[in-house]
């Protein structure tokens, strides 16, 4: 493959699309983009400058923010990205001593799960790795700062951020990388901050919730669905039977089973969002319908919709020809349960 590398200031937003535009003429279009520009430096809150909490805030957060925004659109449009940020432990936990590099890291998870949340079944994720120390300059920097300031040797300095992981030493930036690669390729994940501490090989540690697809070559091909969805790990999420009627209670597009496929699809999202997951994270789906020709022949409209809130996203799914539904006498012409496997 080709690599390029440009120099430009994450908080400018004038460097980041001259830095955009560049990559695009040179390698094509961002398809994944890691947020791993970042600073920590360390002091009392008292003796930390307003100047010191802007620069966390602009390099941390604001950076990501706008060099996300500078590409998102595309991604959006071609209907496929990946946005990894790479946060830290103590963007989930806090530390003392540094307050500008903690607040600005929750801001960066706080911004990678809203997003995600905005973004999702539009064939984007949004996630976040969230390392403890690991051994790279910021690191080796902050342990020739420890050593200046209190006499401590380099090495002891090392190692006792090296003893703060909760794994007992540092994490290698192949572990930060491996996590990276397989956000790239896992299509279901999003909204996860992931914790490194040391204490695992990053892909088990990354593992809170895992998901994998069955389709047996011994059974019939599976198009639009999969037989068979293996979770591990995780919360199991069963919601019910969501029928086309907005949140008054009205129905949605009476004789017109696309359009209350769609009102279906906006409630499915609904209900999983108010469980902080994506659909995404739909592992089984349970699609019951008055007229299952009507519905067949609308297959081309109703798949276009699925597209929309899925993208390609295809969990375990049953279709079923039903005589009667509840909410039939107000004109609901389909009706979907199932349940998620969160994050």
């Amino acid at each position: 493959g080709r690599a390029l590398a440009l120099e430009f200031d994450v908080g400018d937003g004038e460097s980041i699309a001259r830095a955009v535009a560049a990559t695009e003429a040179a390698l094509g279009p961002v398809d994944v983009l890691v947020n791993n520009a970042g600073i920590a430096e360390s002091a009392p809150l008292l003796a930390t400058a307003p100047e010191v909490w802007d620069r966390h805030v602009r390099i941390n957060a604001t950076g990501p923010f706008l060099v996300t925004r500078a590409v998102l659109g595309a991604m959006l449009a071609r209907r496929w990205g990946r946005v990894i940020n790479i946060a830290s432990l103590v963007g989930l936990h806090g530390a003392p001593y540094v307050t500008a590099y903690a607040a600005s890291k929750h801001a960066l998870v706080g911004l990678t799960r809203a997003l995600a949340l905005e973004v999702a079944g539009r064939g984007v994720t949004v996630n976040a790795i969230c390392p403890g120390y690991v051994a790279t300059d910021l690191v080796w920097r902050a342990a020739r700062n420890i050593e200046a300031k209190t006499g401590r040797s380099f090495d002891e300095a090392v190692a006792s951020m090296a003893r703060i992981n909760p794994g007992g030493r540092l994490i290698e930036p192949a572990e930060v990388a491996a996590v990276a690669l397989a956000l790239v390729r896992d299509e279901a994940r999003n909204a996860e901050a992931i914790v490194l501490d040391g204490g695992a090989p990053a892909q088990e540690a990354s593992m809170a919730r895992e998901l994998q697809f069955h389709n047996p070559p011994g059974l019939m091909k599976a198009v639009g669905y999969t037989h068979g969805v293996e979770t591990r790990g995780g919360r199991l999420l069963f919601f019910a039977g969501q029928v086309a009627k907005d949140k008054d209670g009205r129905t949605v597009g009476k004789g017109d089973v696309v359009a209350q496929f769609r009102q279906v699809c906006e409630n499915l999202r609904t209900v999983v969002a108010a469980a902080g997951g994506q659909l995404g994270d739909v592992v089984k789906l349970t699609i019951y319908v008055l007229d299952a020709d009507e519905y067949k022949r609308q297959g081309k409209a109703i798949g276009a919709v699925y597209r929309e809130y899925f993208g390609r996203h295809f969990p375990a799914m049953t279709l079923v020809g039903a005589r009667d539904l509840y909410d039939a006498a107000d004109g609901c012409l389909l009706e979907i349960d199932g349940f998620a496997c969160l994050p």
